[in-house]
């Protein structure tokens, strides 16, 4: 085996899948070698609150051939469903695992025989203590996540990168809010002999749900502290489903810390949230992190902003449901004495997604930006005004790169457009009415190249003895159409 070119194993690993290129490595040590550049292409880790993990992260840092490969860090944390069963946990399960299977056999086909195999082996893996080691398993992962919030963590955390900052320079860290998984792989290897030691199980379910979510934001701000204080700085950051609350919170730790991480990014994509809601903190007196701080955390957003001297790029996504609180903040003039927006003065791209406002503030918002260079508008509620006002005054910001996307709502034009692209297209309600062309040639391309260089617009204008509607319905085609409101929305 380790007589065949090195340039023939070096093509295979390219073509195998990341999960059978690990098997194919374990095959013979000259194998490992060359693929192993291939299997750490574009590597990101996944950190969670966990020591484990940690110290992984550490293994990491000593071997250089890996660690030079590593593009990211992504940090997880997020609290556990509140009212979790074990018996809806496991049909998820293994209607999950049962559909991989099914989909990994749909080419060859699959005989009644091999999956009654495979299901009775399924089957078999949920032993009769598996439920009790479900319920220990979450509470377990309640005492981790305690442990890992201790201030300790963060210096721990700092003295790990410091130390990956000498084989690789340069890596983007990544923030996701995420539920915590429990898989059954995580039951069968979970040793309740080896955790006996631990605080008894709280009883009181409020205390419960309140100290997941002050865990989860002390995990993100010490995370925060240690990358921004570490080597590497926070140049980059990918925040997504950011909780309200710690863009709200007003502890003089967590002010710093994201003051602190503001101040140093030249790139920034963030996605705020909302903790889940919790039925046992709104029925208690125990204060429900997250209730009515959508505007406080808005406000501080903004505030944050401006602390961003060197932000070039900026990409916002406000949360379904809730763009209400942050657009009022970002767009509303009235808000401008008290948050300046200098960060729009400085910005080369900008990308807004999820808004609301009216053509006025958009406008004023959007000639604020003069140092330009890309925009990227998507998914908006357009109030007092039309998708051709906004079409007609891109082409004046001169810009190197434009798109509107999504669904737009515009009051003034009695509908909504769509713009699409030909991965996202089936999703549209309008999937089965147009034909071709797509993004090249259709109705997107044309827009896109009038925003860009000016001349005529390739739709036309409202005007009082013309019903340009029924025009804009006809021209649609799959990249880009108009769809009337069935009914006035509210």
């Amino acid at each position: 085996m380790e007589a065949l070119p090195r340039e023939l194993i070096a093509h295979i690993c390219s073509c195998l899948p990341r999960a059978d290129l690990r098997a194919f490595r374990l095959s013979c040590k000259a194998y490992g070698s060359i693929g192993l550049p291939y299997l750490f292409q574009d590597f990101e880790f996944r950190l969670w609150p966990s020591y484990h993990r940690l110290y992984q992260l550490e293994q990491l840092a000593a071997n250089p051939d890996i660690a030079v490969r590593l593009q990211g860090i992504c940090f997880e944390s997020g609290v556990q469903l509140e009212y979790a069963d074990y018996r809806y946990w496991q049909a998820q399960l293994c209607h999950e695992i049962s559909s991989n299977w099914a989909r990994a056999h749909a080419v060859n086909g699959t005989l009644n025989d091999d999956y009654e195999e495979f299901h009775s082996l399924l089957q078999a893996r949920f032993t009769p203590d598996m439920p009790q080691k479900y319920l220990l398993y979450r509470w377990h992962l309640d005492q981790e996540a305690a442990s890992v919030a201790h201030r300790h963590t963060g210096t721990m955390l700092r003295r790990i990168l410091d130390a990956l900052h000498q084989h690789q320079p340069a890596i983007r860290f990544k923030l996701v809010m995420t539920e915590p998984k429990i898989t059954l792989e995580h039951l069968e290897q979970f040793n309740v002999a080896q955790y006996q030691n631990e605080s008894p199980e709280d009883l009181d379910l409020r205390r419960r749900v309140h100290n997941r979510r002050m865990n989860c934001i002390d995990h993100f701000v010490h995370f925060l502290d240690a990358t921004t204080h570490s080597n590497y700085g926070t140049r980059h950051l990918t925040a997504i489903n950011l909780p309200h609350a710690l863009l709200a919170h007003n502890h003089p730790n967590v002010v710093v810390t994201l003051q602190s991480t503001f101040r140093s990014l030249q790139k920034l994509d963030i996605k705020p949230s909302s903790f889940p809601h919790s039925e046992r903190l709104s029925r208690g007196r125990v204060h429900d992190l997250g209730v009515s701080e959508r505007n406080g955390a808005a406000n501080h957003l903004l505030d944050l902003l401006d602390q961003s001297t060197n932000l070039d790029h900026l990409r916002l996504e406000f949360p379904d449901g809730e763009e209400v609180e942050y657009s009022s903040f970002l767009f509303d003039p009235t808000h401008i004495s008290h948050t300046p927006r200098l960060w729009m003065l400085r910005l080369k791209s900008l990308s807004l997604s999820t808004f609301r406002c009216s053509w006025p503030n958009l406008a004023a918002f959007l000639g604020i930006c003069n140092t330009l260079e890309s925009l990227t508008l998507s998914s908006c509620r357009l109030q007092t005004g039309s998708m051709i006002d906004l079409l007609h005054f891109v082409p004046s910001m001169v810009l190197r790169h434009v798109a509107i996307e999504g669904t737009w709502y515009c009051d003034v034009d009695l509908g909504k457009w769509h713009s699409h692209t030909p991965e996202d297209f089936n999703m549209c309600v309008a999937a089965t009415t147009y034909e071709g062309p797509y993004v090249h040639t259709g109705i997107r391309s044309r827009v896109e190249k009038f925003m860009l260089k000016g001349g005529k617009c390739p739709l036309p204008t409202r005007t009082a003895d013309e019903q340009a509607e029924d025009i804009w319905e006809a021209m649609g085609d799959t990249s880009w159409h108009y769809l009337p409101f069935l009914a006035q929305p509210h």
